[in-house]
């Protein structure tokens, strides 16, 4: 199949001066070029998608015979490693069907600014709607999370809570309406992707986790698990991370307190574990494992105390960092990182990071699980 460079359509091209043209406007997108006789924007116009690199030095020779195939070639390769052209002959080789593309036609745009000839934009799509990711929680997290993994193209998705629709969820939780109120979250979930997505497969599972062999049972055969509840305290997330760390799952996790959000992602085997995490930050603060034990004897539950536009601040980032690590256009921000976000300042920030620790985790490594932080209500933890 011959290559028919298109210039991206993203990305503007105009003159700066009248020997001078500027590709690109966007921060990290932007090249300046000299064009003494207008060849450049000659060639540049004529990257419509349509044609082949022979046929663009066929048109381009009539007004400009100097210029010889291996430079407009070699032109053609500069410019995909800049990252202006896509090969429109694999766009259009794309299984997608024509309504997806029309679905995610702003998708594949986005996607576009990380490929260059060598993968179309169409391709990083299909890859996202091959994956399967299991939210754990329907709460203002889970809910959020999953219409944005939805709007980006995830067409597997299961859902796991217990809980039901009340009155005072319908401030933060958008998926639900008021004539929900009663009803199970996954099954109103469900059916609200449902009418907004009908191709997408979502799964439901009714119930309270209480082990990491519940975890382990609901999320097997997932690429991704999203971690969007905080009950219990301490022990899910162990729970979470001892059956992700078992089957190799990668997964992120997100919560809130009063005045910020946060969340990470733990990658098995490349990133430090939660129990990793846990050693860390018994080495960082002194009486750690005590403070988690005073936190856990008061049976405090913060209750709920935020808006709209902060969860959605919050999980629009770890959504983004899901789709990130499921495509691989970019490094995943959150990856063995503890990451804030301030609601009234709006500024993100790394709160500390750490790494595998393969010798003394109990988990991922080799430890033997002696330190006093493993031995908090151990018997409620998790049965190995």
């Amino acid at each position: 199949m011959e290559r028919r460079p298109l210039f991206k359509p993203v990305h503007p091209v105009y003159e700066v001066t009248e020997k001078m043209i500027r590709l690109g406007e966007a921060p990290g997108y932007t090249f300046e070029l000299e064009d003494e006789n207008g060849s450049i924007r000659k060639m540049i116009k004529l990257m419509d998608g349509t044609r082949t690199v022979g046929d663009i030095h066929t048109l381009l020779v009539v007004d400009y015979p100097e210029i010889t195939y291996e430079e407009i070639s070699e032109a053609v390769e500069s410019l995909s490693g800049l990252g202006f052209l896509m090969d429109q002959a694999k766009e259009e080789a794309s299984v997608l069907t024509s309504e997806q593309k029309e679905r995610y036609k702003a998708n594949i745009r986005y996607f576009s600014l990380f490929t260059d000839l060598n993968q179309s934009p169409s391709e990083l799509q299909e890859q996202v709607s091959r994956k399967k990711v299991t939210i754990l929680g329907m709460g203002a997290f889970g809910s959020t999370l999953l219409v944005n993994l939805v709007g980006a193209g995830i067409q597997h998705i299961k859902l796991v809570d217990f809980d039901r629709v009340e009155l005072s969820n319908l401030n933060r939780q958008m998926v639900f309406n008021e004539r929900d109120i009663g009803r199970l979250k996954v099954e109103a979930a469900r059916d609200f992707i449902g009418r907004l997505h009908s191709e997408v497969l979502i799964e439901t599972e009714t119930m309270q986790i209480k082990s990491s062999e519940d975890v382990e049972r609901v999320i097997a055969g997932s690429d991704l698990v999203m971690l969007a509840a905080d009950q219990p305290f301490f022990f899910l997330q162990r729970w979470v991370n001892h059956a992700c760390t078992k089957l190799q799952i990668p997964f992120i996790a997100g919560g809130f307190n009063l005045i910020e959000g946060q969340f990470f992602m733990v990658e098995p085997g490349k990133t430090g574990c939660i129990d990793c995490m846990h050693l860390h930050r018994s080495r960082q603060i002194e009486d750690y494992p005590q403070l988690i034990q005073r936190l856990l004897d008061t049976n405090f539950i913060l209750p709920t105390a935020t808006i709209a536009p902060n969860t959605m601040m919050i999980t629009g980032m770890m959504a983004s960092d899901a789709i990130r690590y499921l495509t691989g256009i970019a490094p995943v921000q959150s990856a063995g990182k503890f990451i804030i976000f301030d609601f009234n300042t709006l500024e993100k920030s790394v709160f500390f990071e750490w790494e595998r620790n393969e010798a003394e985790c109990p988990t991922c490594g080799g430890g033997s699980g002696a330190e006093p932080i493993f031995h908090i209500k151990r018997s409620e933890v998790l049965a190995k």
